[in-house]
């Protein structure tokens, strides 16, 4: 009796939205070493910050959720247990930092996040942290159309949702909150309930302005493209959300440079950035600002309106935003068909970043032909 043998089974591929598509797109080389090679994204300092002001914010929201810990403000000493609790798991990733400045900074940046945020959405998630995945056919290349008719014809893409809020115009005290009133502006509020996609980024509110140099090297709209991607994966299986926030988590407390900006383009009416009024204590106060200032001048309340950021969510956008989303999958499995190919890294994957501080925060500069430092 003869037994057949089983034909092994092809599984299509897999990308993250973040680990993959995003660190592609930042730098196609940088991301084959770091994937693939193991080394981390950048070095330890960026990559602790993002991570501990973010699993801060995250295990706090979960107390709040389990009845563990009131609804904030708290004080210094519930927020110094959250923070050594997840330096302590951070420290078994081998995720540290060593900088007692940086520390003392994202300290006061966890601090303003729990007590100036938290005061804001914890009473509004209804969901969180949310998995969410979906399945796209790889576009057309060179004229040629898609088949999809073969194994690899199609890819998976997984992504996390940060958060989810339960709004309504019936909320009174959300109307007159910064949330609340950004929402408003965008005639996004009504009485019945909704659903709004929440994503957290541990950087400054990019500056919008096409004509500045800083703009065009911090790819301001990559933000914008992630939440849309994020919002169609949840699509894919619940009611997809009426809008997207991305909050801004280093404007609850700026960098000294981030102040400076700031005045600058209060000084220049700089279009596309979200300034105070003329008129108010906020533009006073950094009229006055002078260097070396440590403590932030802002009040809280813009300082939330800085930290939000609304993202309209309809079928068009979605769909161009995953549009991007194919074409970036088609070019990662471009370049390992020419790595397999040809045999060499360099020549295969692209080295299409354009940032000076991606480049000095990478572990692959010392061998990159295109390191603008060397």
């Amino acid at each position: 009796m003869s037994i057949s043998v089983r034909k092994s089974q092809q599984l299509q591929p897999v990308f993250s939205l973040s680990a993959d598509l995003q660190n592609f797109l930042q730098c196609g080389l940088q991301y084959r070493y770091a994937r693939n090679s193991q080394l981390p994204w950048s070095d330890s300092p960026q990559l602790w910050f993002g991570r501990f002001v973010c699993d801060c914010l995250q295990q706090a929201q979960l107390q709040v959720r389990q009845g563990l810990q009131p609804q904030p403000p708290w004080d210094s000493g519930q927020i110094e247990q959250l923070c050594d609790m997840v330096t302590a798991r951070l420290q078994t990733e081998q995720i540290v930092c060593r900088s007692r400045a940086k520390q003392q900074n994202a300290l006061q940046c966890v601090t303003a996040a729990i007590n100036h945020l938290g005061a804001v959405l914890f009473p509004l998630i209804s969901a969180g942290p949310v998995p969410v995945s979906g399945s796209r056919w790889f576009p057309e290349m060179n004229g040629s159309a898609a088949t999809h008719d073969t194994p690899f014809a199609h890819f998976f893409l997984t992504g996390t949702v940060p958060a989810l809020l339960q709004i309504s115009a019936a909320d009174r005290s959300l109307l007159h909150s910064p949330l609340g009133q950004a929402l408003q502006a965008h005639g996004l509020m009504s009485d019945e309930h909704q659903t709004v996609l929440v994503d957290f980024k541990t950087a400054h509110r990019p500056d919008l302005h096409r004509n500045t140099r800083h703009a065009a090297a911090t790819n301001a709209d990559s933000d914008h493209w992630r939440a849309l991607v994020l919002a169609w994966l949840l699509s894919q299986q619940a009611e997809p959300p009426t809008a997207a926030v991305v909050v801004y988590l280093r404007e609850l407390w700026p960098s000294a440079a981030a102040l400076r900006r700031l005045r600058e383009a209060c000084f220049r009416r700089t279009p596309d950035v979200l300034l105070p009024n003329p008129d108010s204590p906020d533009a006073a106060l950094l009229t006055e600002l002078h260097h070396g200032q440590q403590q932030t001048p802002l009040s809280s309340e813009f300082r939330l309106q800085r930290a939000f950021r609304i993202i309209p969510v309809t079928q068009a956008n979605m769909q161009a935003a995953m549009q991007t989303t194919d074409h970036t999958a088609q070019r990662i499995r471009t370049c390992q068909n020419q790595e397999v190919r040809s045999g060499h890294i360099l020549s295969a994957w692209e080295r299409n970043n354009h940032s000076q501080v991606t480049c000095t925060a990478c572990r692959a500069r010392t061998w990159c032909p295109g390191f603008h430092g060397k």
